[in-house]
């Protein structure tokens, strides 16, 4: 089972994207409590963090765990090119407001 963390500070895209991620048997949805945030580096190694592109200082954030974690980046525009360079650069899976709900499932996997 794969398990996925959702960090946003806008609560209707956690709530939306953790019902989503609720429709796959395979996935588990880790809830973003301080304590889960704050210990970040203790969750599990299977875990797939999606990162809401509207979270303030999310690029260090993101460094922190980007070695041991996927990364999974989000954003509520429709335009690829509002991925800063260097993130686009690294490799970081990125979904959409406008990307399908099946497609996120399969990013979410790692079957795309």
């Amino acid at each position: 089972m794969n398990h996925v963390l959702v960090l946003s500070n806008t609560h209707h895209i956690v709530k939306s994207l953790s019902l989503l991620i609720r429709t796959e048997p395979s996935l588990h949805v880790l809830d973003a409590t301080r304590d889960v945030v704050r210990n970040i580096n203790d969750l599990p190694d299977n875990t797939v963090i999606i990162v809401d592109m509207n979270l303030e200082n999310m690029e260090p954030f993101i460094k922190q765990f980007s070695g041991k974690y996927r990364v999974v980046l989000y954003s509520g525009s429709l335009e690829i090119m509002d991925i800063p360079y260097h993130l686009q650069t690294s490799g970081y899976r990125y979904f959409n407001a406008y990307t399908s709900p099946e497609e996120i499932i399969k990013i979410l996997l790692g079957c795309v």
